[in-house]
C-alpha cells in the first residue's frame, strides 16, 4: 500500500541513506556523521 511504501522509503532515508551508506562529497562518511562531526569542529550545539 501507499503507506508502507512511504513508511519503507522514511526508514531507508533516515536509516541506511543517513547514518551508514558512504557519500564522496562527505570524505567517505555518510551525511549524518559528517554533519555531527562538523557540529563538534564548530563548536555549535
Amino acid at each position: 500500500s501507499a503507506i508502507e511504501a512511504k513508511r519503507d522509503v522514511s526508514y531507508f532515508l533516515m536509516n541506511y541513506y543517513n547514518w551508514e551508506r558512504p557519500h564522496q562529497f562527505n570524505d567517505g562518511l555518510p551525511p549524518a556523521k559528517a554533519e555531527e562531526l562538523a557540529k563538534k569542529v564548530s563548536g555549535f550545539c
